[in-house]
């Protein structure tokens, strides 16, 4: 496995400063761009740096690396749900449910008049889907802040990992929540 960390000069910990890290990947992808170099092998590095970037960018994709590395990656099963998110489930299930009823509904109106006896329902939805994407905000900052504290006390390969496979659990599905939110909202938005 590719240490992605070491690939960008950047310390193995949980919380990086994304703009020292968009600095270094900047500069070293300047200096492997394939049309820059006439070396061979110039074109691998530079992918490998693009994948390293984007790992390392991501708080949940550079947990699940940085995990890796110590040899101990997420678990998929038998993981308990922190509760924050545990709470959050239920509430997001239902939306989940409500903006697909909407769409459908404002997908296939008979009429003018079916279409808009459907936009207070419309209305309504978005409304609620602004309400968890925010919900949903705070909770990443709240997890990123977490991340930050914890970085504080890391120590690799002797610092317990628990509180950092709780802390990718929470980024997991938070950005899974917010990306399928945000595309059901596009799809509102192109309804009204």
């Amino acid at each position: 496995m590719t240490d992605y960390f070491a690939l960008l000069d950047q310390p193995q910990q949980p919380w990086l400063d994304t703009e020292e890290l968009r600095q270094v990947f900047h500069q070293k992808t300047l200096q492997a761009h394939p049309d820059a170099q006439t070396q061979p092998g110039k074109n691998e590095t530079f992918t490998q740096l693009n994948e390293a970037y984007q790992v390392l960018r991501e708080p949940k994709r550079r947990l699940h690396h940085l995990l890796s590395l110590e040899g101990n990656p997420p678990a998929t099963k038998n993981v308990s749900i922190p509760a924050n998110i545990g709470r959050l489930f239920p509430a997001v299930g239902a939306l989940m449910q409500e903006l697909d009823g909407v769409i459908r509904k404002v997908a296939n109106p008979s009429n003018a008049l079916s279409r808009s006896l459907v936009r207070p329902e419309l209305l309504k939805a978005a409304e609620h889907t602004r309400q968890i994407l925010e919900t949903l905000a705070q909770l990443h900052e709240e997890a990123v802040t977490d991340l930050r504290e914890l970085n504080k006390s890391w120590r690799p390969g002797e610092t317990d990992q628990t509180e950092l496979h709780a802390l990718y659990l929470q980024f997991s599905y938070i950005t899974r929540w917010i990306g399928q939110l945000e595309e059901k909202q596009m799809q509102l938005t192109s309804a009204l």
